[in-house]
Protein backbone atom coordinates (compact mmCIF):
# COMPACT_ATOMS: atom_id res chain seq x y z
CA UNK A 1 0.00 0.00 0.00
CA UNK A 2 1.27 3.47 -0.85
CA UNK A 3 0.11 6.86 0.32
CA UNK A 4 0.33 10.22 -1.38
CA UNK A 5 1.80 12.97 0.75
CA UNK A 6 -0.01 16.27 0.59
CA UNK A 7 1.69 18.25 -2.14
CA UNK A 8 1.15 21.39 -0.11
CA UNK A 9 3.97 20.02 2.02
CA UNK A 10 6.09 19.74 -1.07
CA UNK A 11 5.66 23.46 -1.63
CA UNK A 12 4.05 25.00 1.47
CA UNK A 13 4.49 28.72 1.95
CA UNK A 14 3.95 30.19 5.37
CA UNK A 15 4.39 33.86 6.22
CA UNK A 16 4.60 35.37 9.70
CA UNK A 17 5.48 38.72 11.27
CA UNK A 18 8.34 39.23 13.74
CA UNK A 19 7.21 36.77 16.42
CA UNK A 20 8.64 33.80 18.20
CA UNK A 21 7.72 31.28 15.55
CA UNK A 22 7.35 27.53 15.39
CA UNK A 23 6.64 26.18 11.93
CA UNK A 24 5.45 22.60 12.03
CA UNK A 25 5.25 20.20 9.13
CA UNK A 26 2.66 17.51 8.79
CA UNK A 27 1.22 15.56 5.93
CA UNK A 28 -2.43 14.83 5.29
CA UNK A 29 -2.57 12.33 2.48
CA UNK A 30 -4.48 12.06 -0.75
CA UNK A 31 -4.46 15.78 -1.61
CA UNK A 32 -3.82 16.57 -5.24
CA UNK A 33 -3.10 20.29 -5.10
CA UNK A 34 0.46 21.35 -5.88
CA UNK A 35 -0.25 25.00 -5.16
CA UNK A 36 1.30 26.86 -2.25
CA UNK A 37 -0.96 27.84 0.61
CA UNK A 38 -2.94 31.03 -0.17
CA UNK A 39 -1.21 34.22 0.91
CA UNK A 40 -3.26 37.05 2.38
CA UNK A 41 -2.59 40.71 1.62
CA UNK A 42 -1.24 41.33 5.14
CA UNK A 43 1.08 38.32 4.89
CA UNK A 44 2.63 39.69 1.70
CA UNK A 45 4.20 42.48 3.76
CA UNK A 46 5.41 40.25 6.61
CA UNK A 47 9.19 39.98 6.68
CA UNK A 48 9.57 36.24 7.31
CA UNK A 49 8.95 33.77 4.50
CA UNK A 50 9.14 30.06 5.31
CA UNK A 51 9.07 27.47 2.55
CA UNK A 52 8.58 23.86 3.68
CA UNK A 53 9.20 20.90 1.38
CA UNK A 54 9.76 17.15 1.41
CA UNK A 55 11.63 14.69 -0.80
CA UNK A 56 11.88 10.91 -0.82
CA UNK A 57 15.44 9.65 -0.29
CA UNK A 58 16.55 6.85 -2.59
CA UNK A 59 19.71 4.86 -1.86
CA UNK A 60 21.26 2.75 -4.62
CA UNK A 61 23.20 -0.51 -4.15
CA UNK A 62 26.45 1.46 -3.79
CA UNK A 63 25.01 3.58 -0.98
CA UNK A 64 24.70 6.72 -3.13
CA UNK A 65 21.73 8.92 -2.29
CA UNK A 66 19.36 10.62 -4.71
CA UNK A 67 16.14 12.51 -4.13
CA UNK A 68 12.76 12.16 -5.81
CA UNK A 69 9.18 13.36 -5.50
CA UNK A 70 7.67 12.33 -2.16
CA UNK A 71 4.13 11.94 -3.51
CA UNK A 72 4.01 8.22 -2.78
CA UNK A 73 5.71 6.51 0.12
CA UNK A 74 5.45 3.12 1.77
CA UNK A 75 6.69 1.71 5.10
CA UNK A 76 10.48 1.68 5.17
CA UNK A 77 10.86 4.71 2.87
CA UNK A 78 12.84 7.70 4.11
CA UNK A 79 11.69 11.30 3.58
CA UNK A 80 13.72 14.47 4.08
CA UNK A 81 11.84 17.54 5.29
CA UNK A 82 13.38 20.95 4.62
CA UNK A 83 12.41 24.42 5.83
CA UNK A 84 13.99 27.56 4.37
CA UNK A 85 13.57 30.74 6.43
CA UNK A 86 14.05 33.99 4.51
CA UNK A 87 14.05 37.35 6.26
CA UNK A 88 12.70 39.64 3.54
CA UNK A 89 12.57 42.61 5.87
CA UNK A 90 14.98 45.48 6.38
CA UNK A 91 15.64 44.70 10.04
CA UNK A 92 16.96 41.64 11.82
CA UNK A 93 14.49 39.11 13.25
CA UNK A 94 15.22 37.89 16.76
CA UNK A 95 14.12 35.04 19.04
CA UNK A 96 13.32 32.84 16.05
CA UNK A 97 12.63 29.15 16.74
CA UNK A 98 11.72 26.53 14.16
CA UNK A 99 9.76 23.48 15.28
CA UNK A 100 9.18 20.36 13.21
CA UNK A 101 6.74 17.78 14.63
CA UNK A 102 7.38 14.18 13.69
CA UNK A 103 4.52 13.40 11.24
CA UNK A 104 2.03 10.65 12.04
CA UNK A 105 3.31 7.25 10.96
CA UNK A 106 6.95 8.38 10.80
CA UNK A 107 10.01 8.16 13.06
CA UNK A 108 12.83 10.68 13.18
CA UNK A 109 16.05 9.21 11.77
CA UNK A 110 18.79 9.38 14.40
CA UNK A 111 21.25 12.29 14.06
CA UNK A 112 19.82 13.34 10.67
CA UNK A 113 18.86 16.91 11.61
CA UNK A 114 20.85 19.76 10.07
CA UNK A 115 22.05 21.97 11.60
CA UNK A 116 22.95 19.30 14.16
CA UNK A 117 22.24 21.70 17.05
CA UNK A 118 18.64 20.45 17.12
CA UNK A 119 16.57 19.96 20.26
CA UNK A 120 14.02 17.16 20.59
CA UNK A 121 10.98 16.39 22.76
CA UNK A 122 8.74 13.47 23.65
CA UNK A 123 6.01 15.61 25.26
CA UNK A 124 6.02 18.85 23.20
CA UNK A 125 6.86 20.75 26.39
CA UNK A 126 10.41 19.93 27.47
CA UNK A 127 13.16 19.96 24.83
CA UNK A 128 16.67 18.59 25.14
CA UNK A 129 19.72 17.78 23.06
CA UNK A 130 19.78 14.60 21.01
CA UNK A 131 19.90 11.85 22.15
CA UNK A 132 17.24 12.39 24.80
CA UNK A 133 17.83 10.57 28.08
CA UNK A 134 15.42 9.52 30.83
CA UNK A 135 15.52 8.05 34.31
CA UNK A 136 15.01 4.31 34.64
CA UNK A 137 15.78 1.48 37.05
CA UNK A 138 18.33 -1.22 36.43
CA UNK A 139 17.70 -4.90 37.29
CA UNK A 140 18.77 -4.22 40.90
CA UNK A 141 16.34 -1.30 41.24
CA UNK A 142 19.04 1.36 41.12
CA UNK A 143 18.49 4.60 39.24
CA UNK A 144 20.14 4.92 35.84
CA UNK A 145 19.93 7.04 32.71
CA UNK A 146 18.88 5.42 29.45
CA UNK A 147 18.34 6.83 25.95
CA UNK A 148 14.77 7.50 24.86
CA UNK A 149 13.94 5.42 21.76
CA UNK A 150 13.78 7.61 18.65
CA UNK A 151 10.31 6.19 17.95
CA UNK A 152 9.07 8.22 20.94
CA UNK A 153 10.32 11.57 19.64
CA UNK A 154 7.39 13.87 18.85
CA UNK A 155 9.00 17.08 17.66
CA UNK A 156 12.29 18.78 16.78
CA UNK A 157 13.26 22.41 17.34
CA UNK A 158 16.09 24.66 16.26
CA UNK A 159 16.98 27.80 18.25
CA UNK A 160 17.58 30.00 15.22
CA UNK A 161 18.00 33.17 17.30
CA UNK A 162 18.65 36.18 15.06
CA UNK A 163 18.08 36.07 11.31
CA UNK A 164 19.69 39.10 9.69
CA UNK A 165 17.79 41.21 7.17
CA UNK A 166 17.89 39.70 3.70
CA UNK A 167 19.40 36.42 4.91
CA UNK A 168 18.18 32.82 4.70
CA UNK A 169 18.68 29.76 6.86
CA UNK A 170 17.81 26.15 6.05
CA UNK A 171 16.95 23.31 8.45
CA UNK A 172 16.40 19.67 7.49
CA UNK A 173 15.48 16.39 9.16
CA UNK A 174 14.87 12.89 7.89
CA UNK A 175 11.93 10.68 8.80
CA UNK A 176 11.31 7.00 8.11
CA UNK A 177 7.79 5.86 7.23
CA UNK A 178 6.78 3.14 9.67
CA UNK A 179 3.00 3.07 9.42
CA UNK A 180 0.35 4.09 6.92
CA UNK A 181 -2.98 5.50 8.10
CA UNK A 182 -6.11 3.45 7.70
CA UNK A 183 -7.83 6.46 6.14
CA UNK A 184 -7.21 10.07 5.18
CA UNK A 185 -9.39 11.11 8.14
CA UNK A 186 -7.09 9.26 10.57
CA UNK A 187 -4.06 10.94 9.05
CA UNK A 188 -5.60 14.41 9.30
CA UNK A 189 -6.74 13.85 12.90
CA UNK A 190 -3.26 12.77 14.01
CA UNK A 191 -1.27 15.39 12.09
CA UNK A 192 -1.00 19.09 12.77
CA UNK A 193 0.40 22.27 11.34
CA UNK A 194 0.87 24.96 13.94
CA UNK A 195 2.23 28.46 14.27
CA UNK A 196 2.97 29.73 17.75
CA UNK A 197 3.35 33.47 18.23
CA UNK A 198 4.81 35.15 21.29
Amino acid sequence: MKIKLNKILLKYVLLAPVFLLAAAISHNGYAESSQAAPVTKSQQTDPLLIVLSSQKINIDKNGKESFSNADKVKPGDMVQYKAIYHNRGKTNLSELKASLPIPFGMNYVEKSARPASVLATIDNVTYGVEPLMRNAKDKDGKDKQEPVPYAEYQSLRWEVGTLDAGKKIQVTARMRVNQLPKSAAELVSKSTVQVIKK
